[in-house]
């Protein structure tokens, strides 16, 4: 039960706090997958899709659009797997 008030409670702040326009959107969107990655990582729901939509614009931004990154996480220099260049 605090579970769930955690995840409403977090995502009304968070919500009324964004610049993002379409945060009810992407939440619906994405609240399986939060909620499921809540339960395997231990990380409350509403702080991954929080931080989500701060770091994507509501999964508008072009990292989010074009490679599927959320949450703006960045490769090292022994990362062999695909990437996405942001040119400034």
């Amino acid at each position: 039960m605090i579970q769930k008030w955690i995840l409403v409670g977090g995502l009304f702040i968070i919500c009324r706090l964004s610049f993002c326009q379409d945060y009810s959107g992407y939440i619906n969107l994405y609240k399986s997958i939060a909620i499921e990655e809540m339960s395997r990582t231990g990380i409350p729901a509403s702080i991954k899709l929080a931080q989500g939509i701060l770091e994507s614009s509501c999964g508008k931004s072009d990292l989010a659009c074009k490679a599927n990154n959320h949450f703006g996480i960045k490769c090292g220099s022994d990362w062999n797997g695909k990437c996405f260049k942001k040119r400034r």
